[in-house]
């Protein structure tokens, strides 16, 4: 709750710092802080902005009662301009519409509303601030949308048992008296108001020097925030909580508290390419090994030469180089326990807004166009043919100006086939993951298994909460199994992980022939629904599909030639230790897909990462 009081005294005191979001789980008073911080500045007012407003009720639009009176267009003034040297709140920010949110967040940024719509041209001074509170349980943002945050915090909920007793205490004290409770905490609003002001007054006199100038570059560098939203976010923090503190001179503290509200969410999760192994090192055995695993793709494709490479790619990492490939036949059907879950990143991402069939099942992952009258009506378009759903309101608006000069009879508004307008409607679906889990030894020497196993449990439980399907299809040994159908039941899923065992050869190729062909199945059979293969592997296959070919290499070349519509890969790489092998990285750049290392996927370690580059 502290970072949520500074971020936004930071944007109180700062006219440079415009959008602030807070993001948490449901019923951790964000939008009491909210109101509660903005109340204790008597010279703004807190706009509050609904999820339902169209972009007339926001950017403003054609006076529709002014404008059949008069036959004239005549503008009226949408909430944001209300908002101008006031501060704009959106709840659920998460829910809102993209398109509109983005065109809010560059005109904060732009210091001018423009309008142009139904014949209106415009344009305003604007000065305001948004903030915005949101649950990502529901949905996330986009990054490029995350981007244009000045500042994003996370308020957790209160773990403490004396904190959870003070907040009762407190409820309490509220409901009994809520005049004598306001009074109580008078004071310390006085002096949050009285802190604010002193830190606007010397705000233009705080410097910062050049070798905290170049610590900021860096550590936008290193956290991989793109473009200079970030450098200009995590400076003006800056110098606001060296005024906040009554300095003059910003310190490393405040660059520090600086980068964790304004980078968290720029931070960029491609990961840096795997470092590159020193060929002339021949003193190294590891390198040895490695050398003499290459030396063997450049002999021919003979069946002696292909066992020896298929066993080289069954040796684990450094630190296992002791295992032999019989340790790992004996580690066949062990069973792994689940790993700790974590906070996951959205390791999905954002779709953009499409049209699809009605097939497609209900969810809350993605905002998509609806093809037929279902789901909410979102805005308004000038229709190709003849309208199948026709804005009424936008349609009398697009007629209003022209009433004085036609003929209307005995009618009172006359409406022409080029005023008519159709709706656009949205609404939510889900999507299908399948989990392709490699279960070979390799994942069983260092007992990899059970990070994973956590891992996937914590993708199972965030699909749970958005409504997806979710499949499951193991591949060890000699073939791959599906051994969960797509299905909403977290249980089960649950139950089929848990009993998930681990050991044998990793038959990569056939797991991504199976995988290939059951999921071209089924994206035909469900037309419209966002389709993912999520697979789970070290990369390095020692299974080949046919006699007398590099197990490697044919799985590199049979992801190179998968092609599914509509089906998105991910590749989460659980290789461990050093030197770390780059088979999975290999493999996502054949199939096109998402990269992610299985530590990456942990949003917790965010923060961490920030204060270790700081530092």
């Amino acid at each position: 709750m502290n970072d949520a009081k500074k971020a936004l005294m930071c944007a109180l005191v700062n006219p440079q710092i415009k959008s602030v979001l807070i993001r948490g789980p449901s019923g951790v008073a964000k939008t009491t802080v909210v109101r509660a911080i903005t109340e204790c500045i008597p010279d703004k007012k807190l706009i509050n902005v609904p999820l339902n407003a169209t972009e007339e009720q926001i950017f403003g639009g054609i006076n529709i009662e002014k404008t059949l009176k008069n036959g004239v267009i005549e503008e009226e003034v949408g909430l944001l301009l209300r908002s101008n040297e006031n501060i704009a709140y959106i709840d659920d920010i998460n829910l809102f519409d993209s398109s509109i949110l983005i065109s809010i967040l560059n005109m904060l940024h732009a210091n001018k509303l423009i309008v142009e719509r139904e014949g209106i041209s415009s344009s305003h001074d604007f000065n305001g601030l948004l903030i915005g509170t949101m649950n990502p349980a529901d949905s996330d943002l986009s990054s490029h949308i995350l981007d244009r945050f000045d500042i994003c915090i996370c308020i957790n909920e209160e773990d403490g048992i004396a904190a959870k007793e003070e907040i009762l205490r407190r409820n309490l004290e509220f409901d009994n008296d809520p005049v004598k409770f306001r009074h109580k905490y008078h004071d310390e609003e006085t002096t949050i108001l009285d802190t604010i002001e002193k830190a606007k007054k010397l705000l233009p006199y705080v410097t910062i020097s050049d070798d905290l100038i170049s610590i900021i570059v860096e550590l936008c560098i290193n956290i991989g925030s793109e473009g200079h939203r970030g450098d200009i976010s995590t400076l003006n923090t800056a110098l606001t909580l060296a005024a906040l503190n009554g300095r003059e001179e910003v310190s490393r503290k405040d660059v520090e508290e600086a980068a964790m509200l304004c980078l968290s969410h720029r931070r960029d999760y491609t990961p840096n390419p795997p470092p590159q192994r020193n060929a002339d090192n021949e003193d190294d055995p590891d390198t040895n090994e490695q050398s003499e695993e290459n030396s063997q793709d450049d002999l021919p494709n003979q069946k002696n030469n292909n066992e020896k490479q298929q066993d080289d790619n069954d040796t684990p990492e450094k630190n296992d180089t002791n295992q032999s490939n019989n340790d790992i036949q004996k580690m066949d059907d062990l069973m792994f326990q689940i790993g700790n879950q974590f906070k996951l990143i959205n390791y999905l991402g954002n779709n953009r807004l499409r049209i699809v069939k009605t097939k497609s099942r209900k969810g809350r992952r993605d905002v998509v166009e609806s093809g037929d009258k279902t789901g909410r009506y979102a805005r308004y378009r000038v229709p190709k043919d003849f309208p199948r759903d026709i804005a009424f309101d936008a349609t009398i608006k697009a007629a209003a100006p022209f009433q004085k000069c036609r003929d209307k009879g005995d009618l009172c508004i006359t409406i022409k086939d080029s005023d008519l307008r159709e709706k656009v409607r949205e609404r939510r679906c889900g999507c299908t993951l399948l989990f392709l889990v490699d279960a070979s030894g390799s994942l069983g020497v260092r007992k990899r298994m059970i990070a994973v196993k956590g891992a996937i449990l914590s993708m199972l439980k965030e699909s749970y909460v958005k409504r997806d399907r979710i499949g499951m299809m193991a591949f060890r040994r000699d073939s791959a199994e599906l051994i969960l159908q797509p299905t909403k039941s977290v249980e089960y899923s649950y139950k089929m992980l848990e009993d998930l065992p681990t050991g044998g050869k990793t038959p990569l190729s056939a797991a991504l022939m199976k995988a290939n062909e059951y999921m071209t199945k089924y994206s035909r059979s469900h037309p419209g629904e966002h389709c993912y293969i999520v697979v789970l592997t070290d990369g390095r296959a020692n299974v080949p599909l046919k006699d007398g070919f590099n197990a490697n290499d044919e799985a590199q070349t049979i992801a190179g030639n998968i092609s599914i519509p509509g089906v998105k890969w991910i590749v989460v790489d659980t290789c461990a230790g050093y030197p770390r092998f780059d088979n999975a990285e290999k493999l996502a750049e054949k199939l096109s897909a998402t990269y992610f290392r299985l530590e990456e996927l942990n949003a917790e370690n965010l923060s961490q990462n920030i204060r270790m580059i700081v530092n």
